[in-house]
């Protein structure tokens, strides 16, 4: 099972493969490489052979390439940081990448001495000796691939693979070079440079096989089946829909990233959970081995109308304002917000003016489909205000006068639990509390407008109220 470490991002899973013994089998392996060419280069040089010398040439290659392997793969061993935040895994494929081109040098170093033969027409003093040392290295390499082959896989590294079919093309390439020395012996020189001709392709062949498995990691190709993915996310309670599902990375080390939609109604701590649980199951996915999950709000019918009141509320946060009430209307398919908004009692009026002028520019800006704003300005006191109950006369006649005004108005009666209060610091100026009631059937937008109709009544013909608060009842029976 994979492990999971915890960070500030959520889950992740450290590096499944075991770099060091990936690193040991390519170190075993650059060894055996090189006792190949040695044996090679030592018979060519012994009897003047120019295929026996290329073949060893071939086989240095393949050192170096487990050369330029180690390196990559030292390079992809480092852990993420904040300037590699997948990782260093690209490195060991362009390590990989790079045996390719190496392969493809391989093969017009082959081409290059196969015309050069076939103009020269020379042929090389063939001994069994020299058989012997091609045989043995033959078999060196073909252990050797068949090894790192096995290896790769079980590690699931694509270095190992990669160098393991390289160093079976240059099995291919002994075997030619056995073959052409054979057929040299037996009076067709010819057959050397033929023959090199034929596993020069084999070879270019091989390194585009390793384009075709180095390339889509590079390009961020898809890691992982979207569907298995579906599969997986479908599963998971809570989850109302999912979209912009993403992979890319390696075989083993591939990172996913999507969102997920869940019901608005969840609290942050249930969509966190919601998310953690899809980031888990997708951990255990063999190949993957990092998960972002993106949650977001399941947008249905009228969620526009809500999402608009949202992004209200979040741009007077941003700016210091309390949203007191407010309200939408479409007008001839332009949409008309009006808004109260709260500003801190020690601003002046043109300090709080310039703030409620950013406040409609944003909320503009945010949602383009709004075409009027329209504010109010109201403070938005913090701090608890100090006041008396007025006097038993002033109450008394205050209350008479709301109680008549309430009357005045259709569709309100029984205005009660009146309570009057005087502001200390505003002389004769009143703050009001009341409850009327309306039919049990009104609907809530009209009784508000009931209430507001209410409201601004007593504003208007009692001019020493500067606060009035109305509570709508159901009217019983």
């Amino acid at each position: 099972m994979p492990r999971y470490d915890w960070t500030d991002d959520g889950y992740f899973t450290t590096e499944r493969r075991d770099l060091s013994q990936i690193r040991r089998v390519l170190v075993i392996t650059m060894l055996l490489n090189f006792v190949a060419m040695a044996v090679k280069i030592v018979a060519g040089l012994a009897t003047g052979a120019l295929s026996v010398i290329a073949d060893g040439l071939d086989s240095l290659f393949d050192g170096l390439s487990n050369v330029v392997g180690l390196a990559g793969l030292y390079a992809a061993s480092k852990p993420p940081d904040a300037e590699h935040p997948y990782g260093h895994r690209k490195f060991e494929t362009i390590a990989a990448l790079s045996i390719s081109f190496l392969l493809f040098l391989t093969c017009l170093q082959l081409l290059q001495t196969a015309w050069n033969r076939l103009g020269e027409g020379a042929a090389p003093d063939v001994t069994l000796w020299t058989a012997g040392a091609m045989l043995a290295s033959m078999l060196v390499q073909a252990g050797t691939s068949y090894y790192e082959l096995r290896q790769g896989r079980r590690l699931k590294s694509e270095l190992l693979v990669a160098d393991a079919l390289h160093t079976r093309a240059s099995i291919l390439v002994s075997g030619s070079v056995l073959v052409g020395l054979g057929l040299v012996r037996l009076g067709f020189p010819q057959a050397d440079p033929l023959l090199a001709v034929f596993v020069a392709v084999m070879i270019a062949k091989i390194g585009v096989d390793i384009l075709r498995e180095t390339l889509p990691v590079l390009l961020d190709q898809a890691a992982v089946d979207p569907h298995q993915i579906a599969d997986i996310v479908r599963e998971v309670g809570g989850v109302e829909s999912f979209h912009r599902v993403r992979s890319r990375g390696a075989e083993g080390s591939a990172a996913v990233d999507l969102h997920v939609r869940v019901s608005p109604n969840k609290t942050v701590q249930e969509a966190d959970a919601i998310a953690s649980e899809v980031r888990r199951r997708l951990l255990g996915l063999e190949k993957v081995s990092d998960v972002t999950v993106h949650v977001e709000a399941q947008r249905e019918r009228g969620a526009e109308d809500a999402d608009l009141f949202a992004v209200l509320k979040h741009t007077a946060e941003e700016l210091g304002l309390v949203i007191h009430e407010s309200w939408a209307h479409r007008l001839e398919g332009s949409l008309v917000v009006e808004v109260h908004v709260g500003v801190e009692p020690v601003l002046t009026l043109g300090e709080a003016h310039s703030l409620v002028d950013r406040l409609e520019a944003e909320l503009r800006r945010r949602v383009p489909e709004i075409n009027v704003v329209h504010t109010h300005i109201e403070m938005a006191d913090k701090q608890v205000q100090e006041g008396d109950r007025a006097s038993q006369e002033d109450e008394q006649r205050l209350r008479g006068q709301i109680e008549r005004i309430a009357v005045g108005i259709p569709g309100v009666s029984h205005a009660h639990n009146i309570t009057v209060r005087r502001h200390l610091d505003e002389g004769a100026h009143y703050h009001v509390s009341l409850e009327a009631e309306v039919a049990s059937e009104t609907p809530v937008s009209e009784a508000h407008q009931l209430s507001h109709a209410l409201e601004q009544a007593i504003r208007e013909q009692m001019p020493e109220v500067v606060e009035v608060f109305v509570h709508m009842e159901p009217k019983e029976g």
